[in-house]
């Protein structure tokens, strides 16, 4: 392991360079486990901080695991000039017929947070 410029925030020492961090993380309930990442590591209290590269991996790796609980194919129609998407009974039902909702793109998909 090399030195870095790289100081430890939880005891101030010196961190080095590290090859071999491991991340154990929760992911809708499930445990994962991330091996191979790269960063620095400090040898006093064993404090980890991953690099850009690795965080990148690690999110990654992460977002493979997270998937919908349940997912509804709905047509896309028109109603009054603007394009309607239609809510599932059992969405609205889970939901408690809220009135509210943030929507926003992710990628190529609609995210719709319910208020």
């Amino acid at each position: 392991m090399t030195k870095n410029e790289i100081k430890c925030v939880m005891c101030a020492g010196q961190t080095e360079e590290a090859k071999d961090i491991v991340i154990t993380s929760t992911v809708q309930g499930r445990e994962i486990i991330i091996t191979g990442l790269t960063g620095t590591r400090c040898p006093g209290c064993g404090e980890q901080y991953v690099d850009a590269e690795s965080s990148k991996k690690a999110i990654e790796t992460a977002n493979k695991f997270r998937k919908p609980a349940i997912i509804f194919k709905r047509k896309v129609t028109v109603s009054g000039g603007r394009r309607v998407i239609g809510i599932p009974e059992e969405i609205d039902r889970a939901l408690g017929k809220k009135d509210n909702v943030d929507l926003w793109l992710e990628g190529d998909k609609i995210v719709a947070q319910v208020y």
